[in-house]
């Protein structure tokens, strides 16, 4: 495998570039910090947008107390009111894009921007959404591509002591970042902030990919690009992505992630929460994200599921939603 380009590098030679969130939810909102960090390179336009895929209740319904949303909804662009669709799994999005009435982070995102955004589906598998995102490239005209995660499932090998829960829609969406014919590079923010890899095999997995020569850049976001991140996560509620901020600040140890049940579950943050690693996707891949192959020609979103649960790991999707912890 050849060495890739420094991010660096890449950015000095882009004029446009994309940054979609990795894994749903608020990744789009930290791709401010990488929006910060390639405008201070010079690239001229940088357009942010995520994948459908929303922690949110059901239509009309709120979240009362002991009442939590475990699976997400990964949803279709179908689902989508006051977007420009320009692709079967792709639409550009607006301060009042909704879906059902309840507003995706990417419209509060574009509010918060006052300019386009966009979100890319996964229900056309892997090759769906490779071609969703090409549309979106090629909408902004960029010559560069980033996927923004927070906190480690990405770099997870299927392996680990305690499954990764959500893992099903980062490695479809990395895929499909791998699979552009512009420049990509894959970001993760918030090392270990989303509590689904034990630190210890998080580091290990991370040794590997840099082992392989998979590290292109390391950056540190700016104060004003990390106040901007907590200005909109007032907007937008982001239990994982606000440790991003705790991180910058100094707030390392412990810290409490209400995820996955009643209780929640712990984080352990540390120094290397602060910068924002870049990795080759392809290099990911081949080095810890390996199950990824097996996805890569899936043209559903249930076909992928398929896949990884004859692989042994259980997706997001096969979950039930929404869980009422309440005595009855």
């Amino acid at each position: 495998m050849q060495t890739p380009e420094t991010l660096e590098d890449l950015a000095h030679k882009a004029k446009s570039a994309v940054i979609i969130g990795n894994g749903g939810g608020g990744d789009c909102l930290v791709g401010l910090l990488a929006a910060g960090w390639l405008t201070r390179m010079g690239v001229e336009r940088v357009a942010l947008g995520g994948i459908a895929c929303q922690w949110w209740t059901a239509p009309g319904q709120d979240r009362p107390e002991l009442v939590d949303v475990l699976g997400p909804d990964m949803y279709s662009v179908d689902d989508l009111d006051q977007v420009n669709r320009i692709h079967d799994y792709a639409a550009i999005c607006r301060g009042d894009t909704n879906s059902h009435g309840r507003k995706p982070h990417e419209a509060v995102l574009a509010e918060h921007l006052g300019d386009e955004t966009f979100i890319v589906s996964h229900q056309g598998g892997v090759k769906g959404s490779a071609d969703g995102l090409k549309a979106v490239v090629e909408y902004f005209d960029a010559d560069l591509v980033l996927a923004m995660d927070v906190g480690s499932d990405t770099l997870s090998t299927g392996r680990e002591v305690r499954p990764t829960m959500t893992v099903l829609a980062d490695h479809i969406t990395l895929a499909a970042v791998m699979s552009q014919n512009v420049a990509s590079v894959f970001c993760l923010a918030g090392f270990g902030a989303d509590a689904e890899l034990e630190i210890e095999e998080l580091t290990a997995n991370t040794g590997k990919v840099l082992s392989a020569g998979g590290l292109v850049g390391v950056f540190a976001p700016s104060q004003r690009d990390i106040k901007e991140l907590e200005n909109v996560q007032k907007l937008a509620f982001d239990p994982v992505g606000q440790l991003v901020v705790a991180a910058y600040r100094g707030n390392f140890g412990l810290h409490h992630v209400p995820t996955a049940s009643p209780w929640g579950q712990v984080a352990r943050m540390t120094p290397a929460a602060v910068p924002i690693w870049a990795f080759s996707p392809a290099i990911v891949i081949d080095a810890v994200a390996q199950d990824v192959t097996k996805i890569l020609g899936t043209t559903s979103l249930a076909e992928a599921e398929r896949i990884y649960l004859e692989l042994g790991r259980l997706p997001e999707t096969c979950i039930v939603g929404r869980i009422d912890f309440r005595r009855t």
